[in-house]
């Protein structure tokens, strides 16, 4: 880990000592856990890779002084502060206490993770490697986890972890399926079996609120490298079977905004002809998949009404139980009993946070993201800017669709730091400039 070294220059009006990092190791090697997915994975602990990643970061931050918190941050600290206390309204049984602690590690390890990358200089935890390792995600899921769950299923195998755990928390199918992971989860919902993949999560929704974010991270990764940038345009096209077959309504309404976003924002800087560009490479590319083997798919789970009334379902059961606690919620989603029916306070984390925080979680956690967006999109200088902005964007398609837990989270909160990042150093660069203009 790093260590702390002080400086020697002090002035007279501020007799205190500023600290650098240096250090035996790397300051910003603890990051490179995130890269560790795919073992951790295979250990069966894929579900909480950002968890326990964030402990090493967490102890990186323990060592800085003085820690910097960006404008913006408020609401986040605000919704986890919220989400501890909302703890009170737990039940007394192993599930709740389950199901809470499970989502306030991957929380809390956002947060850690933010301003881990937030306040590591770009001299030790430079903007390419970040975007590599996302990238390097990117292709593991999309690309190896699509794949493999389009071939296997809903194949499961005995992880190390499955293995040492007791039967009778096996038993737990939440736990079951966070220790034993299958491949994809198989449904036919459109008439015929179809593979939706899940790989290296649980859950096939998990897998697709993942990308949302990780495909803008990948692009941008792309810009960074030469031999990147030549594979991108053939892993996107092998990425676009898995994220078809997948059948994941929201990921694909994530990805057509965005392209609808740049167009706009492209024909209001004056570039029209880019803008229609855009456009026209997204109609040519959804009317190749409709005439591919692939429009079948597409086309049912377009008219599909099946998810629909399942969702529509347990957000009503949502909204109608919000009134009997309305500030602190219920600590956590319940239990369907419906057993063919999703937990309430889930598939999207607009309803996770109403219904596991009440109204003022919700506004906390909805206000944040907003205002993130807003502010990355302010902070936009270049392509690679415009690419992590989206990444944060995608997060306000996706709340109404997904919950952003267990990876989807932790990647919005770095590339929102990443621009940040840059933001203040771009900031301080200004203002060196000027003070040197000053004393000349």
């Amino acid at each position: 880990m790093a260590v702390l070294a002080p400086s020697t220059r002090t002035t007279a009006a501020h007799p205190r000592r500023r600290f650098e990092l240096t250090g035996i190791l790397h300051p910003g090697l603890p990051f490179y856990a995130v890269a560790l997915l795919p073992v951790f994975w295979a250990l069966g602990l894929g579900y909480f890779t950002f968890a326990i990643a964030a402990v090493p970061m967490g102890l990186g931050l323990l060592l800085m002084t003085p820690i910097r918190v960006p404008r913006g941050l408020g609401l986040w600290l605000l919704f986890v502060g919220w989400m501890l206390v909302s703890a009170l309204m737990l039940e007394p049984t192993v599930n709740r206490y389950l199901s809470f602690l499970v989502r306030a590690s991957v929380y809390i390890a956002a947060t850690i993770i933010f301003l881990y990358v937030y306040n590591v200089p770009q001299k030790y935890l430079p903007t390419g490697r970040i975007l590599k390792v996302l990238g390097a995600i990117f292709v593991f899921t999309a690309i190896v986890g699509g794949y493999l769950g389009l071939l296997l299923g809903e194949v499961r195998f005995n992880t190390p972890v499955s293995q040492i755990l007791p039967r009778s928390m096996l038993q737990n199918s939440f736990v079951n399926s966070v220790v034993r992971p299958p491949f994809a989860q198989q449904q036919d919902f459109l008439g015929f079996p179809i593979n939706r993949p899940a790989m290296p999560f649980s859950f096939t929704n998990d897998w697709a609120a993942t990308l949302a974010p990780a495909t803008f991270a990948a692009i941008a990764a792309a810009g960074r490298s030469q031999r990147f940038r030549r594979l991108m345009p053939v892993l996107a096209l092998l990425a676009l079977v898995p994220m078809a077959v997948s059948a994941n309504r929201g990921l694909w309404i994530t990805l057509i905004v965005a392209v609808f976003y740049v167009a706009a924002r492209r024909a209001s800087s004056g570039q029209l002809v880019l803008a229609i560009r855009l456009v026209i490479v997204l109609v040519f590319a959804g009317a190749l998949i409709l005439v591919s083997p692939l429009g079948e798919i597409v086309g049912g789970r377009a008219t599909s009404s099946h998810s629909i009334d399942a969702r529509g379902d347990i957000y009503t059961e949502v909204l109608e139980r919000v009134p009997d606690s309305p500030i602190l919620g219920f600590g956590a989603p319940l239990a369907n009993p419906n057993p063919n029916r999703p937990a309430i306070g889930t598939h999207g984390m607009l309803w996770t946070s109403l219904f596991s925080q009440g109204i003022p979680g919700a506004i906390f956690y909805v206000g944040f993201w907003l205002g993130m967006t807003v502010r990355t999109g302010r902070n936009v200088r270049n392509q690679e800017h415009l690419l992590l902005h989206l990444a944060v964007a995608s997060s306000l398609p996706t709340l109404l669709f997904y919950d952003h837990i267990p990876a989807a989270l932790p990647i919005m909160m770095i590339c929102a730091a990443v621009i940040l990042r840059d933001g203040r150093a771009r900031d301080a660069r200004r203002i060196a400039a000027v003070t040197q203009h000053t004393t000349r």
